[in-house]
């Protein structure tokens, strides 16, 4: 039988070119790829007890690898939206504070939805993953996947709509009210 640390040098051995490459890809630079591949080989290790069946090995460190990515690109967006928050919105034309005040928003109200819905919709609305290639990636159905994903659309509207005031028109129109950012319960709650 082999020991944990002989299994994690054969799995390393055996993915740790593939991850990279692939992570290469997906990252904006090869140090970003390093620290990821080193950070989903930590995950693996630690997690590795959890697999039952050895059989699904390759899928289970692509869920693990996918994960990251989704991680990655999250505190990214997070790391822009603070940098938003911190822009005059006195400042330029109302529509600049408009658009800069929803991405905002947009990128604190991803961050709050519930894990099943966020991953499905950021994979499929903002990384442009087909639906029917993700449903099989994420071991769900067509309309399992294609309904998490809408109801995490409909979780935003209705944040934007307590939130921002947002209305939208018969047409699916999206037009925002002036919105008070900065005492914004929802998308400024204030700090603990």
């Amino acid at each position: 039988m082999k020991s944990k640390q002989d299994e994690m040098n054969g799995i390393y051995e055996d993915f740790s070119g593939k991850i990279r490459s692939y992570l290469l890809g997906k990252v904006r630079s090869p140090e970003d790829a390093d620290d990821l591949t080193q950070e989903i080989f930590i995950k693996i290790h630690t997690s590795l007890d959890s697999l039952k069946d050895e059989k699904k090995l390759a899928p289970w460190i692509y869920s693990v690898v996918r994960n990251s990515i989704t991680d990655y690109y999250r505190k990214k967006d997070m790391g822009s939206a603070e940098i938003d928050e911190n822009i005059s919105y006195s400042d330029g034309n109302d529509e600049e504070k408009n658009i800069s005040g929803i991405l905002y928003c947009l990128n604190v109200f991803i961050d709050k939805l519930p894990e099943k819905y966020r991953e499905p919709l950021i994979l499929s609305d903002i990384e442009g993953i087909k639906q029917k290639d993700l449903a099989k990636r994420m071991g769900l159905s067509y309309t399992g996947l294609k309904s998490r994903v809408q109801r995490g659309r409909e979780m935003i509207k209705g944040m934007f709509i307590d939130c921002c005031g947002a209305q939208f028109d018969s047409n699916g129109k999206f037009s925002v009210a002036n919105h008070d950012h900065e005492n914004c319960k929802i998308c400024n709650p204030p700090a603990s």
